[in-house]
């Protein structure tokens, strides 16, 4: 792939070439070029970013790998609980600060690095399950130690399964591209084109607050065996990965949200009727239809909606008397469905009030999920002391990038059976 800077330069010099030039059939073909370069110019931009997130973090020798194993979440919230970090623990914490200060912010607790969120973790503590062969005493925890924070939340995110883009380890403010559509016209002979100058805009990506709540006994905190430790983080991620994915669907873009795809503008959208109404299979392809129009039918293509829809989809049959229903294993017109209830059911179209559905049809690569940095904790010993529960508020920081609208459609106005 060409650097941004060459591409840039490109597109300026055809841009330039565009505006200066009367000839109807070059107008033309300066225009492709000029929408083609402008692609090429954001996606460049995006992978460079991508880049620049991976070099910002530390290069781990395998020493250092099997260093970061020794984190233990459990001893890390319980010493955070008295103030009093120690260990490899505290080490963690002090390159979370440092990683924050790199990124313009600064810890609120006590945090830990994004270099600790992507380490496989597998058998933590030598000794505690050493025999891996024999069933019964020991492979079976082999499964639950195996796994990074960032590959665990990816999969359970239902965005990112329909394949939408996460990139740790951001550093500052990242900006792309998004170009207006160039445009061309006939001429009669001697007619001379008019200049058109092209619009084009930027999309800044700023790190934004997630928050994240939980609560543990001291009793839980202070057992040390693997489950317990997969159990906690399990809740956060879990958590987390929730937050994400409605802020991917149904992110407002106010109150500190990111925009989400059902709030970007220029999104296509299609209605199913005055008061709303059922899914059905020419809408189904309708939506297809409209990202197919505005050239977006590549990529990783799904649909996105919520259970009640998807139940319906499972019954409504696509012609009549075909037993052949609109969703059959797991997939609709060719593409896979993806059921999230971050997609709301608590909407309103005409009369029916705040029931109606969504669904989303798109090419979910052109979703960016930026990271800054690890986690923030704020742990908290005192709020529910007398249940000898520890809250725990986990802080992240993300955005999100639908950076090309175009390519979903979006239908808001479903109502379902159930």
């Amino acid at each position: 792939m060409r650097k941004s800077h060459e591409i840039a330069a490109d597109l300026n010099a055809r841009m330039a070439s565009l505006q200066a030039e009367t000839d109807a059939a070059k107008r033309e073909a300066l225009a492709a070029e000029v929408e083609n370069l402008t692609h090429e110019l954001r996606d460049a931009q995006i992978e460079e970013q991508a880049q620049r997130a991976l070099l910002n973090q530390r290069v781990l020798s395998p020493e250092e790998k099997k260093e970061l194993k020794r984190f233990s979440i459990t001893k890390f919230l319980r010493e955070a609980a008295s103030g009093n970090l120690t260990g490899f623990e505290a080490e963690m914490n002090e390159e979370a600060r440092k990683e924050l200060v790199g990124s313009g912010r600064s810890l609120e607790g006590v945090g830990i690095p994004a270099i600790l969120m992507g380490v496989d973790f597998a058998q933590k503590r030598t000794g505690d399950y050493n025999n891996a062969t024999d069933t019964g005493y020991g492979p079976e925890f082999k499964a639950i130690t195996e796994w990074s924070y960032i590959e665990a939340l990816k999969n359970a995110m239902v965005a990112a399964k329909a394949g939408a883009r996460f990139i740790p380890g951001m550093q500052g403010n990242a900006r792309i591209v998004k170009g207006g559509a160039a445009s061309a016209s006939w001429l009669t002979e001697e007619s001379a084109a008019s200049a058109t100058k092209l619009a084009y805009t930027t999309v800044d990506m700023t790190p934004k607050r997630l928050q994240i709540l939980a609560g543990y006994t001291m009793d839980l905190l202070k057992q040390s065996a693997l489950p317990v430790e997969r159990l906690i983080w399990d809740e956060i991620i879990s958590a987390h990965a929730q937050s994400l994915d409605a802020a991917i669907f149904n992110g407002t873009g106010s109150s500190g949200q990111p925009t989400g795809i059902l709030a970007a503008a220029n999104v296509n959208s299609i209605a199913v009727g005055t008061n709303g109404g059922a899914i059905t299979w020419a809408k189904l392809v309708q939506m297809e239809t409209e990202v197919a129009a505005d050239n977006g039918l590549f990529g990783s293509l799904a649909y996105v909606t919520n259970s009640k829809v998807a139940g319906d989809m499972k019954t409504i049959a696509k012609a009549s008397n075909t037993a052949v229903f609109l969703m059959e294993n797991g997939s609709a017109n060719g593409y896979p469905v993806h059921v999230s209830n971050m997609i709301p059911s608590n909407l309103t179209k005409g009369s029916s009030s705040g029931v109606c559905s969504a669904a989303i049809f798109g090419n979910f690569n052109e979703v960016l999920v930026p990271q800054w940095g690890g986690l923030d904790f704020i742990v908290d010993p005192y709020s529910a002391k007398a249940k000898a529960v520890i809250e725990v508020t986990a802080l992240a920081y993300h955005d999100v990038c639908v950076r090309r609208p175009a390519a979903f459609c979006k239908i808001v106005d479903l109502t379902t059976a159930a």
